[in-house]
């Protein structure tokens, strides 16, 4: 058989092998290494493609979909986006791995700020790695698993509380209150900080501020002084500071963690 005849047929059979539905339900790793963390679960039946190439034991796939990841703050831009070229990690530290790099036309939106870092969710398309023949055999346990991409906050107590008649913006997803955990204090210090633009901030555990709080469409039952120096929850909305140095919560529930 000439080589122009076989060239289709192999092409053919690489296909297939790649399109091969997975048997089992499949961790997708980061690396080629089951210590690495795990970005993505395949279900029984999906069709992982082979992307690339990979070391002996693993194949090199492709997952799309929503990512959690963590972005440094110098990273995010006055608009709310993660600046492209930003390397994306899979903890809120900054040794820790990179997820992936930010690229243009990435959807991010912003859920949370863990200290120094926003933690965000990305939609896009990511590679990875799955374990095939004597190496998908290693316990389960020897993986830890990147905690699933939340599609809602996580719930606190109590709802949170929103002023009357106030419709929530639903065709920008910065406008969907968030959930903010720190230490409530007062922003005002007659040394570090005088004149500070609002009252209220939000401190981490090494009592870093990492956002002010607006705290003019709270509605409480109780003075706001109660809450002060407290660890605190706050659902709201975030923005840029007008200088764009800071990050302010827009308040509209607190409570008590």
């Amino acid at each position: 058989m000439k080589l122009k005849a076989i060239l289709p047929l192999l092409t053919l059979g690489a296909l297939a092998l790649q399109a091969e539905p997975l048997a089992a339900d499949t961790a997708v790793f980061q690396q080629a290494d089951a210590s690495s963390p795990v970005i993505a679960r395949l279900k029984s039946g999906t069709n992982a493609d082979s992307v690339g190439e990979a070391p002996a034991g693993w194949r090199r796939v492709e997952v799309e979909g929503q990512f959690e990841a963590f972005v440094h703050t110098r990273d995010i831009t006055k608009s709310l986006d993660v600046r492209e070229g930003s390397n994306l990690l899979t903890a809120p530290q900054k040794n820790a791995a990179v997820l992936t790099v930010a690229q243009k036309g990435d959807k991010t939106d912003i859920v949370g700020v863990r200290g120094d870092y926003c933690q965000v969710q990305v939609t896009k398309k990511i590679q990875g790695f799955i374990a095939v023949g004597a190496t998908a055999n290693r316990p389960a346990a020897a993986a830890p698993a990147l905690p699933a991409a939340p599609t809602t906050p996580p719930p606190v107590a109590a709802p949170p509380t929103t002023a009357p008649g106030r419709a929530v913006a639903t065709d920008n997803t910065a406008d969907l209150p968030r959930l903010f955990s720190g230490t409530l204090v007062l922003a005002r210090r007659p040394l570090i900080n005088p004149n500070p633009p609002y009252d209220y901030q939000l401190t981490d555990t090494s009592g870093r501020r990492f956002a002010y709080v607006d705290t003019k469409r709270l509605l409480l039952t109780e003075k706001l002084e109660s809450y002060l120096e407290r660890h605190v929850v706050v659902t709201g909305t975030v923005r840029n500071t007008v200088d764009g140095k800071d990050l302010v919560v827009a308040a509209e529930s607190i409570q008590l963690k």
